[in-house]
C-alpha cells in the first residue's frame, strides 16, 4: 500500500528508509566517477630567459675588424700629419696621433658594437700606431731614395728644420753625418726606432683614452 511500510509504518513522502524497521524503499544510484580525473594545470609565471652577454673579442692582429680599422685611421693620420706639414704645423703631430687612437675605438665601437675595455683601447690605439709608422716609413724610404745623390735630400732637411724651428748649426751637422755612410745608416736606424714608439705610444694613449670617455665595458 503506497505510504505505508511492510511493517506497517505510514512513511513520509519521499522517505528513502522506514524509519521503525530501517528497510530501504528505493534505490541509490551513485554519481558515476571520472575513471582517470585530469589534473588541474596551474600556470606558473616563466622567468624571461635572459642570454648571457658575449665576451669582448680581443683587439689584436688576428681580429679582422680591429686591423680594418686601425689601417683606416692610420691613413687619416698620414694625410692629417701631411697636411699640418705643409701648413708648417708640424708641432700637432703629437695630438693628431692622439685623435687617430681614438677615432680608432670610436670607429671599432660602431662597426662591431663593443664598447672597448681601457686596455683593449690602447690595443686598438697600438695597432693603428704600427699602420701608421709602417706608412710614414715607406714614404721616408722613398723620398731618401729620391732625394739621395743629389742636392735635393739637403735642401729638404733644411727647409724641415726652419719649419721646426731648428737652428742652422743643425743643417752643418746633418751634411757631415750624412758625407759618413755608416754614421748616417746609424741615425737613420735609431731615427725609425723612436718614430716608432713616438707613434704607437701617442696612438696608444688615445685609443685607451678613448675607450675611457665612451665608457668601459661592465
Amino acid at each position: 500500500m503506497d505510504g505505508y511500510c511492510t511493517c506497517g509504518a505510514k512513511l513520509p513522502e519521499d522517505a528513502l528508509f522506514c524509519h521503525r524497521c530501517g528497510r530501504p524503499l528505493r534505490e541509490l544510484v551513485e554519481p558515476e566517477r571520472e575513471e582517470n580525473p585530469q589534473p588541474a594545470v596551474v600556470s606558473l609565471p616563466v622567468e624571461q630567459a635572459v642570454a648571457p652577454e658575449a665576451p669582448e673579442p680581443s683587439v689584436n692582429f688576428r681580429n679582422g675588424a680591429a686591423v680594418r680599422v686601425g689601417f683606416l685611421a692610420a691613413a687619416i693620420v698620414q694625410l692629417a700629419s701631411t697636411l699640418s706639414a705643409a701648413a708648417g704645423a708640424s708641432l700637432l703631430l703629437p695630438l693628431v696621433l692622439l685623435g687617430g687612437g681614438f677615432y680608432a675605438v670610436v670607429l671599432y665601437a660602431r662597426r662591431t658594437g663593443a664598447r672597448l675595455s681601457v686596455l683593449n683601447g690602447a690595443r686598438m690605439g697600438w695597432i693603428t700606431g704600427i699602420f701608421c709608422f709602417v706608412i710614414m716609413t715607406v714614404f721616408f724610404t722613398a723620398g731618401i731614395a729620391l732625394l739621395a745623390g743629389s742636392d735635393q735630400l739637403m735642401k729638404a732637411y733644411k727647409d724641415s728644420a726652419a719649419s721646426l724651428g731648428l737652428p742652422p748649426e743643425a743643417a752643418q751637422q746633418f751634411e757631415k753625418l750624412a758625407s759618413d755612410p755608416g754614421a748616417f745608416a746609424a741615425s737613420i736606424i735609431l731615427g725609425l726606432v723612436f718614430q716608432f714608439v713616438f707613434l704607437t705610444l701617442f696612438c696608444s694613449m688615445g685609443g685607451a683614452l678613448g675607450a675611457k670617455l665612451r665608457g668601459q665595458k661592465p
